[in-house]
């Protein structure tokens, strides 16, 4: 499995010069991500964790003899194995050990892991089938598709199915081609969200980004994306452009469309903050992304950055991918990155990443207050306000009204995220 694509860069830009971070032990005075990393790893379970999820495998890096090092102490094994769980990155902990530190983990942990990755490698490969087999029926039928996260992120990121764990599938078409995806879904038997009507998917269509439908009594989720996220929330439509610059992706032998890693970049950060990057996944994501491609068009990703006012929000994924996992980044970025409110926000993420293997997610008010600060400007912190309060296709499905009354979904809306908090977010 490969990629292909064509590069957009400008070699006499020095920001397409990518670098390295330095070891996280410093002899000299810390730097922001040297503090970083030493606050995510206040323990050994966390740091070794850290170290087998970076992209490293070389076993002469000093990230491998670490890993060799930190094995060989007091480990508690049982919580590493539900820290890994938690963050979605029992592939990548079996890869780091397997490769660094091949029988120093007690041999029940080793065996429950190998188990837990080849149940991942297997349900990866039949979800990447699956993506091709839909991918073609949509080609075939006229509709233009960009495979999305998933299969595709792994290959263009990991170099492999196996070491990415996802659970469902993702593809991007074009807002005017979302009615005629979904009728190819349900010709292929997969339902949409009962009691959804088609003034219901007229007004996500308008509001929202993306609608799931589910197979097999919902084991099989595909989401169907007509943008990366609602404008509300930022505004970063994928336009001609994307699919202009898309690469290809092969799984199987078969070719399939997907973002660039560019657009990919700032489509992981701006969901990553979306979520609050409660999950190392999604930080090892982009770390992952950056290391396989050192040639990245850092003047696409910084002036499409800046364009939809999501600097911060790249920035903070930046700062976390070479904080916490010493993902290559050009020289001339590491400043930026250090803006303070980007210093703020990825320690407070460092915190949360490792508070516990027991995941709790954050309250309502602490995900508005970090939203609202990985926001520069306040026509965005007013827009993502804006972005709580529009009606999901939950608040749709809670109550059927007439399209003529469909404000009232706005009046429900603010009562349904007092009762929970609404993880269609």
């Amino acid at each position: 499995m490969s990629t292909n694509h064509a590069r957009h860069s400008n070699p006499s830009n020095t920001a397409n010069a990518p670098r390295a971070n330095k070891d996280p032990h410093p002899t000299s005075a810390p730097t922001s991500n040297e503090r970083l990393f030493v606050r995510a790893a206040a323990r050994p379970e966390n740091e070794l964790l850290l170290m087998c999820a970076r992209s490293v495998t070389n076993r002469a890096s000093s990230s491998a003899a670490r890993v060799r090092e930190l094995a060989r102490t007091a480990i508690d094994w049982d919580y590493l194995y539900l820290l890994a769980e938690r963050h979605a990155v029992l592939p990548l902990l079996h890869r780091g050990l397997e490769t660094n530190a091949r029988g120093v983990a007690p041999r029940s942990f080793a065996e429950r892991l190998r188990e837990k990755y080849r149940e991942n490698a297997t349900r990866n490969m039949l979800l990447a089938g699956e993506l091709v087999r839909i991918a073609r029926l949509f080609e075939s039928e006229g509709v233009p598709v960009l495979a999305y996260k998933g299969p595709a992120l792994a290959v263009q990121a990991y170099g492999e199915l196996s070491l990415r764990r996802f659970i469902d599938l993702d593809v991007l078409v074009h807002r005017t081609d979302a009615r005629r995806a979904g009728e190819l879904l349900l010709s292929l038997g997969f339902d949409k969200p009962a009691g959804l009507t088609r003034a219901h998917e007229e007004f996500l269509l308008r509001r929202q980004h993306n609608l799931a439908f589910a197979r097999d009594a919902g084991r099989l989720t595909f989401e169907l994306h007509w943008e990366v996220t609602p404008s509300t929330f930022a505004s970063v439509p994928l336009g001609a452009r994307a699919w202009e610059r898309a690469i290809v992706v092969e799984l199987f032998g078969r070719k399939v469309q997907s973002l660039s890693p560019e657009e990919t970049l700032l489509a992981l950060c701006v969901h990553g903050t979306k979520h609050l990057w409660e999950r190392l996944a999604w930080v090892c994501d982009v770390a992952a992304l950056l290391n396989a491609h050192p040639d990245l068009d850092w003047p696409f990703v910084l002036g499409r950055a800046r364009e939809t006012k999501v600097e911060r929000m790249l920035f903070l994924g930046l700062s976390l991918a070479g904080g916490l996992l010493s993902a290559r980044l050009p020289a001339n970025l590491f400043d930026v990155c250090d803006e303070p409110v980007v210093e703020r926000l990825s320690a407070r993420v460092a915190e949360r990443l490792f508070e516990g293997a027991a995941y709790e997610p954050a309250g309502f008010l602490r995900s508005v207050g970090f939203n609202l600060r990985a926001r520069t400007r306040l026509r965005e912190k007013a827009g993502y306000l804006r972005f709580i309060f529009t009606p999901t296709d939950g608040d749709l499905r809670a109550l059927s009204v007439p399209a003529r009354l469909s404000f009232l979904y706005y009046l429900l809306r603010p009562f349904r995220l007092l009762l929970k908090r609404d993880t269609a977010h």
